[in-house]
This record gives C-alpha cells, sequence and structure tokens, in this order.
C-alpha cells in the first residue's frame, strides 16, 4: 500500500526537517510512528498526504502509493490515489453541524456508494448519528476527534493517516478512539498512526517505526516495543 524510503524534507528557509526515515504500510495494518517532539513524525505522514507542498518544501525520496511515487505532489493527487488525512489541528468546522461537516468535503463517494459511506461512519460513531443537528463546536473533544474520524474515513480511503488523535483529550475518550482505528483496519483500510498515548497505540498497532533527530532508528513489530525500555529510551536519548 505505502513504501516511504530515504525521506528527506527540506524547507525553504534550508532546515532540514528529516534527512533519512524509511516506514511501509500494508492493507489492513495500524502502523505507529513513535519519537520525541522534532524527531519527524508529523512531517513524515504531511509528505505523504501532500500538504508539505503548500509550505514550499522538498521533498526527496521514495513515497510510494501502489507502485506509483508521489513525494512532493499536491494533496489532491495522494487523496484521488487513495489517502485519507486526519491533521493534528483544525479538524473540524465548529460554525457547521455535525451533518455539514460530514456533507462539506470537497469529493463525496460516487452515489451509488455515498448511502453506505455515511452508514458506515453512522455505525462506526452512533453518537455522531444522534447529534447530526448539532453545531460541532458544541462537542466535547473527544466529540469532534471522532467527528474528524468520520470525515477521514467519508471518502472512504485505501489509507487513513491518523495525527495526534487523542492530543489534549481525557484518558476516558482515548480507548474507543483506538477501538474504532482498529476496527477501520480489521475492515481493510491501512491506517499510519502518529500518537501520543504510545501504550494504547502499541495496543492496536501491528508494526512501530522510533524516529529520532529526523532519522528511523529501530523498527518492528508492536510486541518487540510493548513491555521493554526500547521506546523509553528513544524519547530520554533524544532529551539527553
Amino acid at each position: 500500500m505505502l513504501r516511504v524510503e530515504r525521506l528527506r524534507v527540506q524547507y525553504r528557509n534550508g532546515a532540514v526537517g528529516v534527512s533519512d526515515i524509511s516506514f511501509s504500510v500494508g492493507a489492513g495494518q495500524v502502523v505507529a510512528l513513535f519519537g520525541p517532539n522534532g524527531a519527524g513524525k508529523t512531517t513524515s505522514v504531511r509528505a505523504v498526504s501532500g500538504f508539505l507542498k503548500s509550505e514550499g518544501t522538498r521533498v526527496r525520496g521514495l513515497v510510494e502509493l501502489d507502485g506509483t511515487n508521489v513525494a512532493g505532489r499536491e494533496p489532491h493527487v495522494t487523496s484521488q490515489l487513495g489517502v485519507g488525512s486526519v491533521p493534528e489541528r483544525d479538524k473540524v468546522f465548529s460554525s457547521l453541524t455535525v451533518a455539514e461537516n460530514l456533507h462539506a468535503l470537497g469529493r463525496l463517494p460516487p452515489k451509488r456508494s455515498r448511502a453506505d459511506a455515511f452508514d458506515r461512519v453512522y455505525q462506526l460513531f452512533p453518537m455522531l448519528a444522534e447529534r447530526r443537528r448539532e453545531l460541532a463546536g458544541r462537542l466535547s473533544g473527544g466529540q469532534q476527534q471522532m467527528l474528524a474520524l468520520a470525515r477521514g474515513l467519508l471518502l472512504e480511503p485505501r489509507l487513513l493517516i491518523v495525527d495526534e488523535m487523542t492530543l489534549g483529550l481525557h484518558v476516558s475518550v482515548q480507548e474507543p478512539l483506538f477501538a474504532t482505528v482498529a476496527e477501520v483496519a480489521r475492515q481493510g483500510t491501512a491506517v499510519l498512526l502518529v500518537d501520543e498515548s504510545t501504550a494504547l497505540a502499541l495496543d492496536v498497532a501491528d508494526y512501530c517505526y522510533l524516529l529520532r533527530d529526523g532519522r528511523t532508528t529501530v523498527s518492528g513489530r508492536s510486541d518487540m516495543f510493548r513491555g521493554t525500555e526500547i521506546l523509553a529510551a528513544g524519547y530520554v536519548e533524544a532529551v539527553e
């Protein structure tokens, strides 16, 4: 589904965002990127989605979606190839209702599957169906995140990128969100996940990559990271 090799991102001012990052995601897999602030996680996923293009960056290396190299391409190109993205910030339109947020997408699935697509997100998030006429700005932080995920899934992507899904959210709403991510993967969608809640991310991830200083340092199945000092060492070494 997705293969990233030797990714290098250079900003307009000459600064290097990431220098040598490699990872891959298969269909139906949840792959997590871990690492401290500044490790290159968000830069990497934005390079995949194409949203770095607007920042005047130069992307080098291989970013391959089903055999097509899209390194440095625009978001509409990656979207057409089946990439959906739930960004870290500005997730929903607070002045629109839940239903209006879902209908406000620039591109909806074909008419023959549009009803099925809406049914799917309402089944995944029953709360959204119950509150479809309520303004998104009145939803709790967790509910707004559910709406953001629903927007990303409505286009029926083959790869869903989720950046900092639980940032600032109470722990009580984090587990249901991760459970939904796991269910989305079980239905066949590949998921690339960046999240500070490492324990919960490990519970749903099939494979993990530890990034530091713009490089991939350690990779392996989630069992390799769970109950070990690998992640803690990666974060501590970066601070030191």
